[in-house]
């Protein structure tokens, strides 16, 4: 069964085959980072008896589903111990069954300010496809990830993944990898979807912040040192047009530029300079 979490084909086989496996280990990883192993937590608790905890702890059995305090307790860092499938806090017991999933009503939109997106911290974010169902996410650190909460209860949701990888890549220095994981239209969703326009967008998660260029070219996303290298080069180094010759016409994003003596191009910095037309193409 093809699985198309953007309403668009993903190129990704790897992707297809693993998609589970790599959620919940990446889920696990970025939740343990900052507490003592949830893994860890949970086989130690196994060896004891599950009566025994209760009785000794004096828990009480939850009726009925678990509350945002709890939800928020598992998706924002606190580790819940688990003994025989039963999971302990603050003197509650429950199941997985009593878990239910995040509600999309209380998660915000992605959405940018002055082309800029911040990811607050503890906070749920969801990303809505075009058939209308919502899928929600939630920060963690410096990181955006399905819920835990959901991971455990079942509930995962492989966009919600997709979606949360897609955000953490623009926030790291792996973001020249984005096009690996994502097709050209699909960055376009995505950024369009946030309200990013074309030109130079930030994202903040957390302690971490990268700023890239929104092209209408042949590549979507441009890391910022990108650009600045390959604006240096048209305009002042001259290297990159050597082999074309003083007075041909270029065509950036709609423009028309004359080669210079130099074979540099003057264009005022932010233009679009990865939608370009060589002389030949025009």
């Amino acid at each position: 069964m093809k699985i198309n979490t953007l309403d668009l084909p993903f190129k990704s086989v790897y992707y297809k085959r693993t998609m589970s496996q790599k959620a919940a280990s990446a889920l696990i990883k970025t939740h343990t980072k900052a507490k003592e192993s949830r893994v860890d937590t949970f086989i130690r608790s196994s060896r004891v008896n599950s009566g025994e905890s209760l009785s000794k702890s004096n828990t009480k059995m939850l009726n009925g589903m678990v509350g945002d305090d709890i939800l928020d307790a598992f998706n924002f860092g606190d580790a819940i111990p688990c003994t025989n499938d039963i999971y302990t806090y603050k003197g509650v017991s429950f199941t997985e069954a009593q878990i239910p999933k995040v509600d999309s009503s209380q998660c915000k939109e992605i959405k940018a300010k002055n082309n800029v997106v911040t990811f607050e911290k503890n906070s749920y974010y969801k990303y809505t496809t075009k058939d209308g169902k919502s899928h929600c996410m939630a920060t963690f650190g410096s990181h955006l990830n399905t819920p835990w909460s959901d991971v455990i209860s079942g509930n995962a949701d492989d966009v919600s993944y997709m979606t949360g990888r897609f955000w953490n890549l623009l926030t790291g220095k792996a973001s020249v990898y984005t096009s690996l994981d994502f097709s050209e239209e699909e960055q376009k969703q995505y950024l369009d979807n946030a309200g990013i326009d074309k030109g130079f967008f930030t994202v903040n998660m957390g302690d971490r912040k990268a700023d890239h260029y929104y092209s209408g070219g042949y590549t979507t996303i441009h890391p910022r040192w990108e650009y600045e290298e390959q604006y240096a080069a048209i305009t002042s180094m001259g290297g990159l047009f050597s082999e074309e010759k003083p007075g041909d016409v270029f065509e950036l994003d709609g423009k028309k530029y004359v080669l210079s003596d130099k074979h540099t191009l003057d264009i005022p910095y932010g233009a679009d300079i990865f939608n370009i037309k060589y002389p030949r193409m025009l």
